[in-house]
């Protein structure tokens, strides 16, 4: 047997072995046609607080430079980059060049439930 075949066989004992709540989350919410971890690594890139700002400064402004999403957070433009690529990776934000700028806005996907995730916050932070 070859190496990959191992690995292959040794994935789909791990699949099969998998508690049922795994099993639930793919079915009930993911409809066995979104990828469990996938997701979940965008709630990742979504979870530390650079980002977590970020796609916030994003949801409410539309399109955003990059000298002025610096300017906002007070970092210089090369320290964001790393926290828009993961960003970008996770498929939560776009760019493209307007000029020498690069402009920055949230992908399709994240238009999709990003600005819902940030209304629920407001509202429970109203609530306290």
């Amino acid at each position: 047997m070859s190496e990959r075949e191992r690995v292959r066989d040794e994935r789909e004992e791990a699949v099969e072995a998998r508690p049922e709540g795994y099993d639930r989350i793919e079915s009930e919410l993911l409809n066995n046609s979104l990828d469990l971890e996938r997701e979940a690594e965008r709630f990742k890139a979504m979870g530390e607080s650079t980002r977590f700002t970020l796609l916030y400064l994003l949801a409410q402004e539309g399109q955003i430079g990059s000298g002025e999403l610096a300017d906002l957070l007070d970092r210089r433009q090369n320290d964001l980059y790393h926290h828009l690529n993961t960003l970008e990776d996770a498929g939560l934000v776009g760019k493209f060049r307007d000029g020498q700028t690069r402009v920055y806005e949230l992908s399709p996907l994240a238009e999709a439930f990003v600005p819902q995730i940030f209304e629920a916050i407001s509202d429970r932070a109203e609530a306290v």
